[in-house]
């Protein structure tokens, strides 16, 4: 079967056939982020809203799957009647940009979280030295050889810009949301209470402390062994403390250089709106750049 290339290109973490041939409902709920902005962070958060503050589940990509990633051993066909077979609401995570994404606004609803880029970019790079050798194998990623071989591959492979540049066009949209992973860290209770009225949930009073209290950084710390099983066989994909690693907004500095910070902020700015670089909290140095 010849697919339309909007759907991508077969990898380790990306069936372009499970999106070509998946149904989406009006009750599934698609959180999509481009890497390293808050993904695993909102999908604790709306599995905690939708289960009243369970914490009882095992792996939080058990009940909340990543969409396209393919599974060893099961076939597209196999993994799109497991999706089938989910109870209403289903909640996903999908990295997909817009013209990836099944239904697009019109059928599911979305909530999108970005990020400052120069926070996901070294973000990014911790993540994939947080690999175990096992996962690194799996998915044909080699350990980055150094930080500047890594950030010339991130900046010129672009996944932030694609994906915030192709949902942007539909950031009002009644069917989307769109925060920011800065806001998020700032005030998580605010930021939940506009999730839950996004989505019509109403909170339980006895339910929200826990709700809050198993959504912060240091919960999802404590209890990280839940967020890095995300294999088919249930074994760790990344190392002891890493995944849940330190979240903070402006790690960036830590790492990049001036002008590995100028170069991705030029970027954004040729490839994103001014309106774009205002709601992210970067036109001011955007404006600055030389």
């Amino acid at each position: 079967e010849t697919l339309d290339s909007r759907w991508g290109e077969a990898s380790p973490t990306h069936d372009p056939q499970i999106l070509a041939h998946f149904r989406p409902r009006s009750t599934d709920v698609l959180i999509t982020t481009p890497p390293k902005a808050g993904t695993t962070w909102m999908q604790q958060i709306l599995y905690q809203l939708h289960s009243g503050g369970d914490a009882g589940f095992s792996s939080i990509d058990a009940v909340v799957p990543w969409l396209e990633r393919p599974r060893v051993g099961i076939s597209w066909q196999d993994r799109l009647a497991q999706y089938e077979a989910m109870p209403d609401p289903r909640l996903f995570k999908t990295h997909c940009t817009y013209p990836q994404t099944p239904g697009g606004v019109e059928v599911a609803r979305i909530v999108l979280t970005s990020r400052d880029p120069r926070d996901c970019c070294v973000s990014f790079y911790h993540h994939l030295l947080d690999f175990t050798d096992e996962m690194r194998a799996r998915v044909g990623i080699p350990r980055p050889e150094s930080f500047d071989a890594y950030f010339e591959d991130w900046l010129a492979i672009g996944t932030w810009y694609r994906n915030v540049q192709s949902w942007w066009p539909y950031r009002n949209h009644p069917n989307l949301l769109w925060l920011r992973y800065e806001d998020m860290k700032r005030d998580l209770p605010a930021s939940i209470d506009r999730i839950a009225a996004f989505l019509g949930l109403s909170i339980d009073a006895d339910r929200r402390p826990i709700i809050l209290e198993q959504c912060s950084f240091d919960w999802m710390k404590k209890h990280a062994d839940k967020f890095t099983r995300q294999g088919d066989d249930g074994k760790h994909q990344f190392k002891p403390g890493g995944l849940i690693r330190q979240g903070r907004v402006g790690d960036y500095r830590a790492l990049l250089s001036p002008e590995q910070e100028q170069r991705i902020l030029a970027q954004a700015r040729a490839q994103l709106k001014p309106e774009a670089l205002i709601f992210l909290g970067i036109a001011d140095q955007v404006a600055g750049l030389r």
